[in-house]
């Protein structure tokens, strides 16, 4: 299941970001007196109970301010709230029901989406009771909190916990919804042709193309059907290394929005310029896109412009299986988006990648197959101890996820764990997917009982 989304939303100086650092346990946002110093969302995961939540943390927001930076923010809450399954609309106990917080809860009405009012800086119970004025907004759930000294946040995630739980949930690892586009992220550095790539996809100019790097600032999305299949393409912005961009600029924005465009994503194409080497940034960039776990393909673009002969094919594939010789699983295309050369391939395999990564397999095929491959090759032995791989379970899917329930699982080295997944992808049918195996104690509460007997 995907994570709903939980948005902070409210308007300057009320203690967003703050609520956002206690509730996730680390100083993660940027916290200052002066108002607007979150500018960028940031995101981080939340357990509470049996329910999982992605929170977002976002700028303040003046509803009628026409300063260039404060649109640039409200654009920002605008599409976190957009996102959100839910939204933390945070108030200031101290201040009282400001003018702009009846203008911020007009716009979550017209959105639509449940809404928890946090109440903050109520330090004391004296302030507590100054947040029974907020329930003139007209929200059903008005929950008094202290960011700095913890006050109600258990009481904030219950709440929060219950309307999330109250919501319809959507499917997004199972069988592919009929209605919903496939999410393709096109990324890269700058200059490597991904716009080009689109445009070619789309079969017409529906993103700007220019030579100077840098000319797509937004992430760009444009939904089409190519064979009966619904597609989204989002253009993002060149990534380049971080040292080169500078702190809160345009370009740095534009930098969050195509990360994040590579979170939302089904599949992601890496696009590299064939005429260039791969570079440390690309090699960052597909780090990134693995650590989300999600399906790749490489395109090798601008092919038209490398003269061939019979070699010229596998010299180039050798090249860039070995730039990304840890992500040797992925399929590479080599592609031309002036001339429209294997345009139609990546879709096509963007629909089977999509398809391998949605495969669920059953319980009784999988721990015969890890029967049969532990028998072929068992783990070695570490410390006068070998691992016994007891049973395996699929517990999730794009990425497809694997629990193993084992004996000193800290003791399975990388290696074995790289010749699981490869016998895996190959007889389970997950080729040109992302695998991922989470080894279990199939014997959790021995050490108690021996600490217990000592």
């Amino acid at each position: 299941m995907k994570k709903p989304l939980v948005a902070v939303i409210g308007r300057p100086n009320v203690g967003k970001s703050s609520l956002f650092n206690r509730v996730i346990g680390r100083r993660t946002a940027v916290v200052d007196d002066m108002p607007g110093v979150t500018r960028d969302r940031l995101y981080a995961d939340v357990e509470t109970g049996d329910v999982a939540f992605s929170l977002v943390d976002t700028g303040g927001l003046v509803p009628d301010a026409n300063d260039p930076v404060i649109e640039q923010v409200r654009s920002q809450v605008s599409v976190a709230a957009a996102e959100a399954s839910l939204i933390w609309f945070v108030a200031d106990v101290i201040d009282g029901l400001a003018p702009d917080d009846a203008a911020i809860a007009d716009m979550l009405r017209r959105l639509g989406r449940p809404v928890v009012l946090a109440a903050n800086k109520a330090d004391n119970p004296r302030l507590e009771m100054n947040a029974h004025e907020f329930h003139e907004l007209g929200f059903e759930t008005v929950v008094p909190v202290s960011s700095i000294h913890g006050r109600g946040i258990h009481e904030l995630l219950d709440r929060t916990a219950e309307r999330l739980q109250e919501l319809p949930l959507e499917e997004e690892n199972g069988v592919e919804q009929p209605n919903r586009p496939l999410r393709i992220a096109v990324v890269g550095r700058p200059n490597a042709g991904k716009s080009s790539i689109v445009n070619a996809a789309l079969g017409e100019d529906r993103v700007i193309v220019d030579s100077a790097p840098g000319t797509t600032r937004d992430a760009v999305n444009a939904v089409f059907e190519w064979q009966g299949s619904l597609f989204e393409l989002i253009d993002t912005a060149g990534i380049r290394r971080k040292a080169r961009i500078e702190a809160k600029s345009v370009e740095q924005h534009s930098v969050l929005r195509a990360t994040r465009s590579v979170e939302r994503s089904d599949v992601t194409w890496l696009t590299l310029d064939v005429t260039r080497e791969a570079s440390h940034q690309d090699k960052t960039i597909m780090g990134f896109v693995a650590r989300r776990g999600k399906l790749c393909i490489l395109v090798a673009n601008k092919w038209d412009l490398i003269e061939k002969d019979n070699d010229t094919y596998g010299e180039y594939a050798y090249r860039l299986r070995r730039a990304f010789r840890a992500f040797d699983h992925l399929p590479i295309v080599f592609t031309s988006a002036t001339t429209g050369q294997r345009i139609e391939t990546l879709l096509e395999l963007s629909l089977q990648l999509y398809s391998a990564g949605s495969a669920q397999l059953s319980t009784p095929f999988l721990n015969d197959w890890l029967s049969r491959v532990v028998m072929e090759r068992p783990p070695r032995v570490t410390n006068n101890r070998r691992p016994a791989l007891k049973y395996i379970t699929q517990a999730g899917v794009l990425p497809p996820t694997f629990l193993v329930f084992c004996t000193y699982p800290k003791l399975i080295q990388p290696s074995y764990a790289r010749y699981l997944t490869n016998r895996l992808r190959e007889e389970g049918g997950f080729e040109g997917a992302p695998i991922r195996f989470e080894f279990r104690n199939s014997r959790p509460n021995r050490g108690r009982r021996l600490s217990r007997r000592r």
